[in-house]
């Protein structure tokens, strides 16, 4: 199992993923976006439950991802 935890030597940022459903196999970098980075990791979730709610219908689901921020 692998954990998302902070490394301490890093700043990090947690990320909303926006990912469409069906995936095009011709142009799939298409199907993937980051389109939010945030701090807090509980403001990360909360905004992708909001946008998972509202865009249920249009085949995309938002997902939060721990990454590091580089200066």
């Amino acid at each position: 199992m692998v954990v998302d935890s902070p490394h301490s030597k890093f700043q990090h940022l947690f990320v909303i993923v926006r990912i469409h459903f069906p995936f095009d196999p011709e142009y799939p970098t298409n199907s993937v976006a980051v389109v939010k980075a945030y701090s807090s990791k509980e403001t990360a979730e909360l905004e992708a439950s909001r946008l998972n709610q509202l865009n249920s219908d249009k085949g995309v689901r938002y997902d939060v991802y721990i990454t590091r921020f580089i200066e």
